[in-house]
């Protein structure tokens, strides 16, 4: 899960919501928020316009959220968190034994399971594109791709692969960015499009598995 807050001081974020009532104020900003970074797109989003569309006043909105900045790396941290609880599953299960999963169904496991997650689409359209230029979601996301790049090189220790710690953490990143890049690109195309860009990148990371066991060719299997 994501560490502790970089910005959590009052400059960033401001206190959290404890009573039902907060929570739904909280709630319905954050769901304006995704309205209009979809309907508007980012340059054009503010504060003002997240307090009007939510139906709360901008007093109310600045209760808990010093900007919006605040209000996207909540979004972006609420998706992190989302995936890296897949992870957190699936590496619990290789230290307690009781993952005998083949290394082919096991990476169609683990896509299926991400591809799965509640908004997985829109987060990749609409988040991980401010995530990339945002300064602090860009902390957030090179959190995330450190997080990522462990679960990967703990799956692939999991499934035999004898590399030295420093190359092995240099092939979990790279497969990290090669899956990112990909879906990323398939957020922004139409759905016919995205589901080849999406199909490409699984092929694509069987391809690099290769590298890890240079001499199996069961991988034809995974088209």
């Amino acid at each position: 899960m994501p560490g502790p807050r970089t910005e959590a001081d009052s400059s960033f974020f401001r206190r959290e919501p404890r009573q039902a009532r907060s929570r739904e104020m909280v709630t319905r900003i954050l769901a304006a928020a995704r309205v209009l970074l979809e309907r508007d797109g980012l340059q054009r989003l503010t504060t003002n316009h997240i307090a009007r569309e939510a139906g709360v006043d901008i007093a109310s909105l600045y209760q808990y959220f010093a900007s919006k900045e605040a209000i996207l790396y909540t979004l972006a941290e609420q998706w992190v968190q989302q995936v890296q609880g897949v992870y957190a599953r699936h590496r619990a299960a290789f230290a307690s034994g009781d993952d005998k999963t083949p290394m082919l169904r096991s990476l169609r496991d683990v896509f299926d399971e991400l591809e799965g997650l509640p908004g997985n689409d829109w987060n990749w359209k609409h988040l991980a594109p401010p995530m990339a230029i945002v300064p602090v979601l860009r902390e957030l996301e090179a959190e995330h791709e450190t997080v990522t790049a462990a679960f990967w090189a703990a799956w692939l220790r999991h499934h035999g692969v004898s590399w030295p710690d420093e190359r092995l953490e240099a092939f979990a990143r790279m497969l990290y960015v090669q899956i990112d890049s990909a879906l990323t690109l398939a957020g922004r195309m139409p759905p016919e499009q995205a589901r080849w860009v999406r199909r490409w990148q699984r092929r694509q990371t069987f391809a690099l598995l290769r590298e890890c066991f240079p001499r199996r060719r069961s991988d034809r299997r995974c088209s």
